[in-house]
């Protein structure tokens, strides 16, 4: 990732901007799921898979940023120490990047016409979520279901289609509930961290279920991630909080629900049983349990 910023960007300031902000990545999950889904559909062409895996993690990454400057978030991010301007166009240069670098990676426009329509589908489930417009736990599944989902389908799709020149929209669907798996996982996490600027917002899946406020604890922990009482004063304390409102069981049980909804899509995948378990095992690695 690093060699094609520096291969392709001339201005030495932005380039090292962009290759500091790929050296923050510890994770390259979504080229993973490109490479495990070209391998197990029987690619061959161990270059293409490689440039395509880069461009994907380079449009994560600009994805990333962006969400986190629209976000307000992860304020310890190389990127959101700079000026937002300054860091927006830099992300804008990484997307850009990313789809050259896609583009390059086969004659077929195809390609690169599934990287748009995911990537515009992501873009708007994140204008439903700025806007605040969700007000439901099932508006808020759809909504994941479009900005996370169609950013998990992208990396799936993509690796099959390299691989067989086809469209699959069996990986498509079961991607999409990987694509919940994965944000609810998140958002369980997320509630660990008081200064979690989505809590603040009121947009994630566990304050629509402690808004309900069906116990005391409920009560104080809407108040705590409001910041508008100090009853909460360690993190002991917040775990005590979270079991007895119900949230981390509720979480789960939705949790579990998408991950049987992704099991059920997988299993009418049409594929060599050997090559189905060992993809099945690959996406399950990880969080999702």
């Amino acid at each position: 990732m690093k060699e094609i910023v520096d291969e392709n960007i001339i201005n030495e300031d932005l380039k090292a901007k962009l290759i500091s902000f790929i050296e923050e990545k510890k994770q390259f999950s979504f080229a993973e799921l490109a490479y495990n889904h070209y391998i197990a559909f029987d690619g061959k062409d161990d270059t293409a898979i490689d440039l395509l895996a880069a461009g994907i993690e380079l449009l994560i990454l600009s994805a990333d940023i962006f969400d986190d400057i629209e976000d307000k978030d992860n304020t310890q991010a190389a990127w959101m120490q700079l000026d937002s301007s300054i860091a927006t166009n830099a992300a804008t240069a990484l997307y850009t990047l990313s789809l050259q670098v896609i583009n390059s990676v086969s004659n077929n426009p195809k390609l690169l016409s599934l990287t748009l329509q995911y990537s515009l589908q992501s873009l708007q489930g994140q204008h439903v979520d700025l806007n605040l417009k969700v007000s439901s736990e099932s508006e808020y599944i759809e909504m994941i279901k479009s900005k996370s989902g169609s950013l998990v389908t992208l990396p799936s799709v993509l690796g099959v289609y390299l691989a067989t020149g086809e469209y699959n929209k069996i990986v498509d669907e079961y991607s999409r509930y990987l694509g919940i798996v994965e944000q609810i996982a998140n958002d369980y996490f997320g509630l660990y961290y008081p200064d979690n600027n989505d809590l603040k917002t009121k947009q994630t899946l566990a304050f629509y279920y402690l808004k309900n406020k069906y116990n005391q604890s409920s009560i104080d922990l809407l108040n705590f991630y409001a910041q508008e009482n100090n009853m909460i004063n360690n993190l002991d304390e917040l775990k005590k909080k979270l079991r007895e409102s119900g949230v981390i069981l509720y979480l789960n049980v939705i949790k579990n629900l998408a991950l049987e909804n992704f099991k059920e899509s997988f299993k009418k995948l049409r594929l060599d049983e050997q090559r189905k378990n060992k993809l099945f095992v690959q996406l399950l690695r990880g969080n999702i349990n």
